[in-house]
């Protein structure tokens, strides 16, 4: 139970890190940036400290693709 108890912060912690990680490359993907290239900063270079940087630094979300069916009249 004691070891249970003492891996737990570990195990946290690296669950932490890997769903910082798939939500950048998510969040990245979503506003036009490399996936791959931001999910590596934020997980391998300054993770937490990463995670705080893409949230200030990321651009604003692209709009949707232009359709021109959304403006046809039926």
């Amino acid at each position: 139970m004691d070891t249970l108890v003492q891996s737990l912060p570990v195990v946290l912690g690296l669950l932490a890190w890997v769903y910082s990680g798939v939500w950048a490359y998510l969040d990245a993907r979503n506003r036009g940036k490399p996936p791959l290239f931001v999910a590596l900063l934020v997980m391998v270079v300054a993770w937490p400290l990463g995670i705080v940087i893409w949230i200030v630094l990321r651009p604003e979300k692209r709009p949707p693709p232009f359709n021109l069916d959304d403006y046809r009249v039926q």
